[in-house]
């Protein structure tokens, strides 16, 4: 049998394979890889390789570039006293002739397949067929990965398919957008009127009306695209697009501008409301549906934003390898700022600057700023970092909370802000819970921001239970002393995991457990804390009980949405992770609900928990704190870094001042909070006396934001307004807490748009108000000049 293979082979390989060509040698002697496509035979390739490629390996990346391989065989040669080996393949394809017409582009893109530089995937068939290059089939997948995540009922591989059928329209499409963005384009208007004629009657000739859908939605997207790096020649792509352009096409809450990042080993976006805004950047978890995740806490910042100056942001992205150290998460973080600050504007002395290749449609753009989110917490300095070796003009104003900022965690305003808001529905029943114990039960670690400071915010916090993502602490009756010192510990160790609390400070019955447990055995105390007959349960049953215990107070400060209402299923909510612990609404034991994370409640079950007597505000108005210190920050620094540019002070002075004053900033967030949640309380007193008002308000709001609908935020309409009355007559909390947000971006919105702030200075007492009193009398003429004025007065008086 061997003997017969070998004869076989010998008729394979003719004497002139076993001769390796100067240029193959050449071209091997800097690499390990190369490929010829022989001009003789009609259909053949060589892959020349200094390590055996499985033949399995690369009949399928053929496959994808529409070939079918009807034989194939790999032998040795030799190579300067090495051992190369040659796969030589015959193939065949439905569409003849391009391979050695088009083989420059076949070789190149084949070679970075197998080189892992480019992914396998349909697409590559464009290679072939319409002899796209790398860079456009990069491009080509950036636009199906945006349109799938932008329109979840897309799916790849018939998206993909759909674009092969039509690959002619396809080739219309990216010459469109290169005729639209290429600087060097002579009569780009005209050009691009031909294209869209002969796109308009290439679309005639589709029969199937669902491929019909498909392409003109991808053809819409492409005229929604304002800017891009594509001309830049990077690696990681952005393209930002004008998402009103497709409001017709997308549900809810929608950003104005996004800026899509997408390269062959990450994915990222980043949501804007408007030109003016910011909002944290995340290390998304979610590979498939990462903007749907982006977008929803979007919709929150936009909402929280209303207290500060710049609208809603949010930035989220994925990487391809999971297991990654430190130092390369740093290098994909700084791939996806740098694509981002690509297609914005820079500025000096007022002036816009841009890089001169740039195509826009977009018009000015030069205010663009970031935060730390999950997975980002220690990047503010890197990200400053890249904005200052740019040149950009915020400076180290980029990226709040770095090490010339201030610090969240070591100031613990989120957490601080979030109780100060919670706060208020103890002060109505008499409780001073800084003097008094209540019981709570726990959604985060110790080592937490939110969680962390949150907990060791009063020593009278009764904390009986808390779940983190992979465990569950009880200490079924605690001593809040004992408990206090121990949880302080924990948190100062910065590492806080629940296994690391001192087993001998627990309460009887109690102990850490990992939610992962297929089996625990429960004490008779954990089994009267949860009302259980039970001997064992699960970590996620056991966790899941005690998101029910009755409590003064459920606390969330860990990621992860831990509560939908009883009509809601979990299909559609996303946070696979949390699924199998997550709650109804009407199942809450907690009088309270403090949201100092985002998203741990949906907005249909806060409307349930209300309706059930339960006290909650909003994730947007707890929380807000955090986003409202960055603001002051990022403002200061602006108003002191051009007191630096004039030479009036110097580095070292400038960060000290910032410093100086941290604590009348912090002073300034946490008396907003307390004033905005004390708001909400008068309003519902309003409520009960005057409905009517708050539904003329709710049509003021829905006629003049494009950002809100009442569908957004479950808000009834007229004739089924008694579904969100309590049974006192009163209008929940959850409801007037969205109203309250959304007025105030409708009147900044207003104010920003009037002329009578350059009219009169007299509105300046406003702007000044924003400012700590200690740098007024120094630099008041300085602070008149703010490049943000305008917006800066109208937050103040729409928050009056």
């Amino acid at each position: 049998m061997h003997k017969k293979l070998e004869a076989v082979c010998s008729q394979l390989i003719e004497e002139n394979d076993l001769i390796i060509s100067d240029a193959v040698a050449n071209e091997l002697s800097g690499c390990d890889l190369t490929l010829q496509i022989c001009e003789e035979a009609e259909c053949e390739i060589k892959i020349y390789s200094k390590k055996r490629i499985p033949i399995s390996d690369i009949i399928p990346i053929l496959g994808d570039f529409g070939f079918t391989t009807i034989s194939e065989i790999t032998y040795e040669a030799m190579l300067d006293k090495r051992v190369v080996f040659v796969t030589k393949l015959m193939l065949m394809s439905d569409i003849d002739g391009f391979l050695v017409k088009n083989r420059k582009n076949i070789k190149d893109v084949l070679l970075s397949v197998l080189n892992g530089e480019i992914d396998r995937g349909k697409l590559l068939g464009l290679v072939y067929v319409e002899n796209f290059s790398a860079r456009e089939i990069l491009l080509s997948r950036a636009f199906g990965n945006y349109a799938q995540q932008i329109i979840p009922d897309f799916n790849k591989s018939s998206l993909e398919a759909c674009i092969m059928r039509y690959h002619g329209i396809f080739a219309l499409f990216l010459n469109f957008v290169l005729t639209k963005f290429d600087k060097n384009i002579v009569d780009r208007v005209e050009k691009l009127a031909l294209i869209e004629d002969q796109t308009a009657d290439a679309f005639k000739k589709i029969e199937s009306i669902n491929d019909d859908r498909v392409l003109k939605v991808v053809y819409e997207i492409l005229h929604a695209l304002v800017r891009t790096n594509y001309f830049v020649n990077s690696n990681t792509l952005a393209l930002k697009f004008d998402v009103s352009g497709l409001s017709h096409i997308l549900k809810g809450v929608q950003p104005h501008f996004e800026t899509f990042v997408y390269a062959h080993d990450m994915r990222g976006t980043h949501l804007r409301v408007s030109k003016v805004c910011r909002g944290g950047i995340r290390w998304s978890n979610r590979t498939e549906d990462f903007r749907t995740e982006v977008r929803s806490l979007m919709t929150t910042q936009e909402a929280k934003n209303s207290i500060i100056v710049p609208k809603g942001a949010k930035g989220g992205f994925v990487i391809k390898p999971q297991d990654i150290s430190k130092e390369e998460f740093a290098v994909y973080y700084t791939r996806f700022i740098n694509a981002l600050l690509d297609v914005v504007d820079n500025q000096k002395n007022g002036e816009i600057i841009r890089d001169p290749n740039a195509v826009i449609y977009d018009g000015d753009d030069p205010y663009f700023v970031v935060a730390a989110d999950r997975g980002t917490s220690s990047m503010s300095d890197r990200a400053n970092e890249i904005a200052m070796h740019r040149g950009f003009w915020l400076h180290d104003a980029f990226a709040s909370g770095s090490s010339n900022g201030y610090h969240h965690k070591k100031l613990g305003v989120t957490a601080k802000g979030a109780l100060k808001a919670s706060q208020r529905f103890f002060i109505e029943e008499g409780v001073d819970f800084y003097k008094e114990s209540i019981s709570i039960m726990g959604v985060g670690s110790m080592s937490g921001d939110v969680f962390g400071n949150g907990l060791i915010e009063s020593e009278q916090f009764k904390l009986i239970g808390a779940i983190s993502s992979d465990e569950i602490f009880i200490d079924p009756n605690p001593d809040v002393k004992i408990a206090f010192q121990e949880r302080k510990r924990l948190f100062a160790l910065k590492r806080g995991k629940w296994s690391l609390y001192d087993k001998k400070k627990i309460s009887k019955g109690g102990g850490v457990f990992k939610r992962a447990s297929k089996s625990i055995t429960l004490t008779p105390e954990i089994q009267n804390l949860i009302n259980s007959d039970k001997s064992t349960l699960n970590g996620e049953e056991l966790a899941k009980e005690l998101l029910k215990l009755k409590v003064d107070m459920l606390y969330f400060g860990g990621i992860g949405t831990y509560v939908k209402s009883s009509n809601e299923s979990n299909i559609t909510l996303g946070d696979k992770e949390n699924e199998f612990v997550r709650i109804d609404a009407d199942e809450i034991g907690a009088k309270v609900v403090c949201e100092g994370a985002n998203l741990a409640l949906t907005m249909s079950a806060r409307i349930e928990y209300s309706l059930n007597g339960g006290k909650i505000n909003l994730d947007s108005i707890d929380n807000s704190a955090g986003v409202d210190t960055s603001d002051h920050e990022v403002n200061l620094k602006i108003l002191l870094n051009a007191l630096v540019q004039k030479d009036i002070i110097g580095e070292a002075e400038k960060n000290s001042t910032l410093q100086g004053i941290s604590e009348t900033v912090v002073s300034g967030v946490m008396w907003t909070n307390y004033l905005q949640s004390l708001s909400i309380s008068l309003d519902t007193i309003r409520s009960q006396k005057d409905m009517d008002t708050f539904k003329r308000s709710l049509s003021v709001l829905g006629k003049n934001l494009d950002v809100f609908k009442r569908s957004y935020f479950n808000i009834p309409r007229d004739r089924d307004f008694d579904e969100v009355i309590d049974s006192e007559g009163k209008l929940i909390r959850p409801i007037i807490a969205t109203m309250t947000l959304y007025a105030k971006i409708l009147l900044q919105d207003l104010l920003c748009g009037c002329s009578m702030y350059d009219e009169d200075s007299f509105f300046d007492r406003y702007l000044l108000k924003y400012f700590p009193k200690s740098l007024i009398a120094i630099y008041e003429g300085e602070m008149r000049q703010h490049p943000l004025k305008k917006e800066i007065t109208s937050m103040i008086i729409a928050n009056k």
